[in-house]
């Protein structure tokens, strides 16, 4: 990995938000995340987190902004295109943890 590698986000999102019918679920989200850094999204049932996660992997298209990934503008083709990008989500399992 070159310095120039290093300093390039490994997933930037640019003013991105994510509108359903009647809703906002997610709003003007600007973040930038380097390579080799873990980031924790918290925050309580309905705060967006999954939305957010989901428009990372391309499982829904954002309504608007646009996101990066390597420095480079990745247009909504659907979760198999992330995944040949690299990109992939475990979703969410309840059943993992008992409450």
């Amino acid at each position: 990995m070159t310095p120039t590698d290093q300093l390039r986000p490994a997933v930037a999102l640019h003013g991105v938000g994510k509108s359903f019918p009647g809703v906002v679920a997610v709003s003007d989200v600007t973040l930038s995340i380097p390579p080799g850094e873990v980031h924790v999204f918290a925050g309580e049932n309905g705060a967006g987190k999954s939305t957010l996660m989901k428009l990372i992997a391309q499982v829904e298209p954002p309504s608007t902004g646009h996101i990066e990934l390597d420095g480079k503008r990745v247009e909504y083709h659907g979760p198999g295109a992330a995944r040949r990008l690299g990109v992939s989500m475990v979703h969410q399992e309840f059943a993992l943890a008992p409450d």
